[in-house]
């Protein structure tokens, strides 16, 4: 799989666990403890979706497109969503505990913890070394021209 394949992939997993989120914590209890929570298929709900989705297809839009410096955008992207992704599991975690509903908040908790490794796995594939994949025809070429066997 090319490094391009591999991040519009990636990418795409990691948008769709944020709106996964937001879905199942506007279903979770979490819906219940404010007014200003999100409840399923509020208003709230669908224009969160809609300003996490505004920072995901633009820049993917454009690195499809042959923009190859987007991949530093989406980088910082990515970094607020670690910082994010932790907030959130922390915070969850809290509310969980004084509330005395975290067995409530498994799914959420769940879907959070997928995003963290989701965007940790991001950076791995968009800066795994490249280096080491233009070598590998080289290493062949090398092998033939010493005698040894592929």
């Amino acid at each position: 799989m090319s490094l391009k394949s591999g991040l519009i992939i990636i990418t795409l997993l990691s948008a769709f666990f944020f709106c996964s989120f937001i879905i199942v914590a506007s279903l979770s209890p979490l819906a219940d403890l404010g007014s200003a929570a999100n409840t399923f298929n509020s208003f709230g709900m669908w224009a969160a979706i809609g300003s996490i989705l505004a920072f995901y297809i633009p820049p993917l839009t454009l690195y499809i497109f042959g923009v190859d410096s987007m991949r530093f955008v989406m980088s910082v992207f990515c970094g607020f969503g670690l910082f994010i992704h932790t907030a959130l599991f922390v915070f969850i975690i809290a509310i969980g505990s004084i509330e005395g509903i975290i067995p409530d908040l498994r799914g959420v908790l769940g879907i959070c913890a997928a995003m963290f490794i989701t965007n940790v796995v991001w950076f791995f594939v968009a800066y795994r070394s490249s280096k080491l994949d233009a070598q590998k025809p080289d290493i062949i070429e090398n092998s033939r021209y010493n005698g040894e066997p592929n």
